[in-house]
């Protein structure tokens, strides 16, 4: 590993891939001012809003949900803040039957099928790894197993840097644009930075949270606005988000914040602009995507190969 990882680390500390040259990069170093919007958004990504306990900013989380009335009394790390604590965590996100990998069950030109267990199939993410169960590698230690159950359903907390980055023909990731949709999570259910802030903000307010699957909200709610669909996976859900109690401004000003997290700023990429593709126009970020859902089929039980493998999930996974 040290002879194959030793030519990745320059690359990786390159000016390409670690660019640090954001807005947030000049603010820190005194040469941008954050607009009344930004410095809002940067206030309540490491206050109110508990972003800043998982995606590190070298900031205390104060005042924090837990504590209204803390401060941030300490001093900034003096390094670049990778925006990622780098550990894992379930943020309970729906099962997305637009997900290509459920229909993937025929063999493919060279005879592989992806996921012959189709809609059987449940993402146990680290839990799956540690039991060096269905699509994962062999676990590098084995003693991990018995940890397995307390990590069901958790992803890797990726870096807030760059998540709003687009095309230079598509200025944003948000409705009406131009827009340059993207896809957000591990599985691609959320489709704007607004609707997964919101996602945030009420997964777990009681008149929003239902016990249907994606394409199946009650009449008179609209998914991903006043409706969650249940998580893939109920177990070790992240219950330090989930209702923040953010208005529907302060959403929009956490999403201001987390778009001066992208590279390019100070020093501008000189390929951003090989994009030929084209951008989307319309709709309202809200509901961003939602043309596109499609009613999540019955579910069988999970699949053996996945939720059948020692020590097994608990409770248990339907």
């Amino acid at each position: 590993m040290t002879t194959g990882g030793s030519p990745l680390t320059p690359y990786e500390q390159s000016l390409q891939v670690s660019a640090f040259s954001s807005k947030f990069d000049a603010f820190l170093k005194g040469k941008y001012t954050l607009t009344a919007d930004e410095k809002a958004g940067y206030d309540l990504f490491r206050g109110k809003g508990n972003c800043n306990s998982c995606h590190l900013d070298g900031r205390s989380t104060a005042p924090a949900s837990t504590a209204p009335a803390s401060e941030d009394t300490g001093v900034a790390a003096s390094a670049n803040p990778l925006f990622t604590c780098f550990g894992s965590a379930n943020e309970g996100l729906p099962l997305n039957p637009r997900n290509a990998f459920f229909y993937q069950t025929t063999p493919d030109s060279f005879g592989f099928t992806a996921n012959p267990l189709g809609f059987g199939y449940r993402d146990l993410g680290l839990g799956t790894f540690l039991r060096s169960g269905f699509g994962t590698w062999a676990s590098p230690n084995d003693t991990w197993r018995r940890q397995a159950p307390t990590t069901d359903g958790q992803m890797q907390v990726s870096s807030a840097r760059n998540v709003a980055m687009t095309p230079a023909r598509c200025p944003t990731t948000e409705a009406p644009g131009p827009y340059f949709q993207k896809e957000f999570f591990h599985n691609g259910y959320i489709k704007s930075l607004k609707q997964l802030v919101h996602f945030y903000n009420t997964r777990d307010v009681k008149e929003f949270a239902f016990d249907v699957t994606s394409g199946h909200c009650p009449a008179g709610t609209i998914e991903k606005v006043n409706c969650w669909p249940k998580p893939e996976v109920p177990n070790n859900i992240d219950m330090t988000t989930g209702n923040l109690g953010l208005t529907d401004q302060e959403e929009d000003q956490i999403v201001k914040f987390l778009e001066t997290l992208t590279d390019g700023f100070t020093r501008p990429y000189p390929n951003r602009d090989t994009f030929t593709g084209s951008c989307t126009t319309g709709g309202s970020a809200k509901t961003q995507g939602n043309e596109s859902l499609i009613p999540t089929p019955p579910l069988p039980p999970c699949a053996s190969a996945v939720c059948g493998l020692f020590p097994f999930p608990n409770p248990p996974i339907q």
